[in-house]
Protein backbone atom coordinates (compact mmCIF):
# COMPACT_ATOMS: atom_id res chain seq x y z
CA UNK A 1 0.00 0.00 0.00
CA UNK A 2 2.83 2.14 0.91
CA UNK A 3 3.99 2.04 -2.74
CA UNK A 4 0.70 3.00 -4.60
CA UNK A 5 0.62 6.23 -1.94
CA UNK A 6 4.21 6.59 -3.98
CA UNK A 7 3.15 5.99 -6.94
CA UNK A 8 0.04 8.48 -7.18
CA UNK A 9 2.68 11.09 -5.59
CA UNK A 10 5.14 10.50 -8.41
CA UNK A 11 2.43 10.47 -11.18
CA UNK A 12 1.11 14.30 -9.51
CA UNK A 13 4.52 15.14 -9.07
CA UNK A 14 5.22 14.67 -13.07
CA UNK A 15 1.94 15.73 -13.72
CA UNK A 16 2.54 19.52 -12.46
CA UNK A 17 6.08 19.32 -13.95
CA UNK A 18 4.07 18.43 -17.65
CA UNK A 19 1.49 21.46 -16.72
CA UNK A 20 5.00 23.26 -16.32
CA UNK A 21 6.71 22.50 -19.51
CA UNK A 22 3.37 23.15 -21.45
CA UNK A 23 2.83 26.40 -20.21
CA UNK A 24 6.43 27.31 -20.11
CA UNK A 25 6.02 25.89 -24.03
CA UNK A 26 2.82 28.05 -24.91
CA UNK A 27 5.33 30.98 -23.41
CA UNK A 28 8.07 30.56 -25.45
CA UNK A 29 5.73 29.65 -28.71
CA UNK A 30 4.66 33.56 -28.04
CA UNK A 31 7.48 35.08 -27.39
CA UNK A 32 8.33 34.04 -30.86
CA UNK A 33 5.05 35.05 -32.44
CA UNK A 34 5.54 38.22 -31.01
CA UNK A 35 9.18 38.41 -32.64
CA UNK A 36 7.94 37.14 -35.67
CA UNK A 37 5.67 40.33 -35.66
CA UNK A 38 8.26 42.27 -34.77
CA UNK A 39 11.00 41.71 -37.60
CA UNK A 40 8.32 41.63 -39.55
CA UNK A 41 7.50 45.49 -39.04
CA UNK A 42 11.45 46.01 -38.63
CA UNK A 43 11.52 44.98 -42.67
CA UNK A 44 8.84 46.73 -43.65
CA UNK A 45 10.53 50.13 -41.80
CA UNK A 46 13.81 49.14 -43.27
CA UNK A 47 12.60 48.67 -46.90
CA UNK A 48 10.18 52.24 -46.74
CA UNK A 49 13.55 54.05 -45.77
CA UNK A 50 15.93 52.34 -48.25
CA UNK A 51 12.40 53.15 -50.74
CA UNK A 52 12.82 57.10 -49.63
CA UNK A 53 16.55 56.92 -49.62
CA UNK A 54 16.55 55.95 -53.23
CA UNK A 55 13.93 58.53 -54.67
CA UNK A 56 15.61 61.15 -52.96
CA UNK A 57 19.07 60.12 -54.57
CA UNK A 58 17.14 59.98 -57.43
CA UNK A 59 16.07 63.35 -57.72
CA UNK A 60 19.28 64.58 -56.35
CA UNK A 61 21.50 62.78 -59.28
CA UNK A 62 18.43 64.79 -61.49
CA UNK A 63 19.24 67.85 -60.15
CA UNK A 64 23.15 67.21 -60.81
CA UNK A 65 22.38 66.23 -64.50
CA UNK A 66 20.58 69.19 -65.18
CA UNK A 67 23.68 71.22 -63.89
CA UNK A 68 26.20 69.58 -65.18
CA UNK A 69 24.21 69.58 -68.73
CA UNK A 70 23.76 73.22 -68.52
CA UNK A 71 27.83 73.69 -67.34
CA UNK A 72 28.67 71.77 -70.23
CA UNK A 73 26.72 73.43 -72.91
CA UNK A 74 27.73 76.93 -71.37
CA UNK A 75 31.49 75.20 -71.70
CA UNK A 76 31.01 74.61 -75.52
CA UNK A 77 29.28 77.75 -76.18
CA UNK A 78 32.63 79.95 -74.40
CA UNK A 79 35.22 77.56 -76.57
CA UNK A 80 33.32 78.26 -79.70
CA UNK A 81 33.51 81.47 -78.86
CA UNK A 82 37.11 81.97 -78.36
CA UNK A 83 37.80 79.34 -81.27
CA UNK A 84 35.83 82.25 -83.92
CA UNK A 85 37.46 85.08 -82.00
CA UNK A 86 41.31 83.44 -82.21
CA UNK A 87 41.31 80.95 -84.95
CA UNK A 88 45.07 81.01 -85.38
CA UNK A 89 45.75 80.35 -81.50
CA UNK A 90 42.66 77.38 -81.78
CA UNK A 91 45.07 75.71 -84.52
CA UNK A 92 48.40 76.51 -82.94
CA UNK A 93 46.76 75.28 -79.66
CA UNK A 94 45.19 71.97 -80.91
CA UNK A 95 48.44 71.06 -83.03
CA UNK A 96 50.37 71.84 -79.39
CA UNK A 97 48.12 69.51 -77.97
CA UNK A 98 48.16 66.54 -80.88
CA UNK A 99 52.00 66.90 -80.90
CA UNK A 100 52.20 65.85 -77.54
CA UNK A 101 49.79 63.64 -76.65
CA UNK A 102 51.78 61.61 -80.17
CA UNK A 103 54.87 61.81 -78.19
CA UNK A 104 53.46 60.59 -74.93
CA UNK A 105 51.46 57.37 -76.76
CA UNK A 106 54.57 56.68 -78.75
CA UNK A 107 56.83 56.83 -75.74
CA UNK A 108 54.86 54.47 -73.90
CA UNK A 109 55.10 52.01 -76.38
CA UNK A 110 58.70 51.62 -76.81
Amino acid sequence: MAQTFETVGRNKRNGAARDAVRARANDVMEDFTELRKDVGKLADAASKAARDEVKHTGVRLQKMRGSMSTRASESVAYVGDKVREHPGASVGIAAGAGLLLGLILTGRRR
